[in-house]
């Protein structure tokens, strides 16, 4: 859904060759390549010598000014809860080297689980993603708020608070953004008589926020089992509610593969919450109505199907209010 966002920026190897030795002297770059996906530029790089795994080079964009900061914050939150996160080896904000800040990190095992979508055990893998994110789900947050490299920026005690007042926001982007006046006024009705529903949120917990087949790597394991090996892009992250956390994954999930819906449900296991449906079509509406807002502003075209059009369609049919 998302078209990739890149800077600009030749990289050759006399260059990758200092960034490696900034590291660590003994380091000697055996090769490198671009990788795909994502919005930022990420290279694979190879070090001489068996002893040596290789390593991601993440070139970060002058915008955000927090990024690298907040990567490096957030992986070390999601190395404490699964082995699947990447430690962060360096950042290195000088620009003495690129004319970008950069991080380094190892590279992990496997291929981006899209690359798996066809294969028969498939569903195995998405019940995988459901376990993961509940894992995900077992750290506490001390508050409510979007994650910056300090931390939770302007945080809010209660979840009701936290999403009122995303939901306002939303709705007033959608509605700067050109969105149908008529769409936005019955959708914002609908939505606000289902507030009651954030109330029950036991407390705020760590979110991916961008958890899809896209960020989730695996590889055949022992026995040729089809197992995850690798979590990544943290950029995301934030404190909020484990069921917005799992609508978003639903969402972005489904829309890459809508068999993956049920196992990623069924991974993650029972919820306590008096109407877990209600409360997951209202925080997908809030994700629907924050994407369109995203790629409208990028620029995608606005009748795009595999984007703000397809959405739009979502949206509309929302307006027949849960279940319908």
């Amino acid at each position: 859904m998302a078209p990739e966002r890149r800077t600009t920026l030749e990289l050759d190897g006399e260059t990758v060759q200092q960034i490696v030795q900034n590291l660590d002297p003994g380091f000697v770059a055996g090769g490198f390549a671009r990788l795909h996906g994502g919005s930022t530029e990420v290279y694979r790089i190879d070090l001489a010598g068996a002893d040596h795994e290789p390593l991601v080079l993440k070139i970060y964009p002058d915008e955000p000014e927090w990024g690298p900061a907040k990567e490096k914050l957030v992986a070390g939150w999601f190395t404490e809860l699964t082995p699947l996160a990447p430690n962060w080896l360096e950042i290195d904000e000088s620009r003495n080297l690129l004319p970008l800040r950069y991080a380094l990190l190892p590279l992990l095992p496997g291929r981006s689980l899209r690359d798996w979508m066809a294969e028969p055990d498939i569903e195995q893998a998405y019940r995988q993603m459901g376990e993961l994110l509940r894992g995900i789900h077992a750290m506490p947050m001390p508050a409510y708020g979007y994650v910056l490299g300090h931390g939770i920026d302007r945080p809010i005690s209660t979840n009701a608070d936290y999403m009122t007042s995303a939901f306002e926001d939303v709705f007033r982007r959608f509605r700067d953004l050109g969105g149908d006046v008529d769409l936005g006024r019955r959708l914002r009705q609908l939505t606000e008589g289902n507030f009651g529903l954030l109330q029950q949120s036991s407390n705020a917990v760590l979110c991916h926020d961008d958890f899809h087949q896209g960020n989730v790597l695996a590889l055949r394991g022992d026995g040729g089992r089809l197992q995850l090996s690798g979590l990544i892009d943290f950029g995301n992250a934030r404190a909020a509610d484990r069921l917005f956390d799992l609508a978003k994954a639903l969402f972005c999930s489904a829309h890459e593969d809508p068999r993956s819906y049920k196992p990623i449900l069924e991974g993650y296991g029972p919820v306590d919450h008096f109407d877990i449906e209600r409360a997951l079509w209202l925080y997908t509406l809030f994700h629907r109505l924050s994407m369109w807002c995203w790629l409208t502003k990028l620029g995608m075209d606005p009748a795009a199907e595999n984007g703000p059009g397809g959405l739009i369609r979502n949206l509309r049919a929302m307006v027949k209010g849960p279940g319908a």
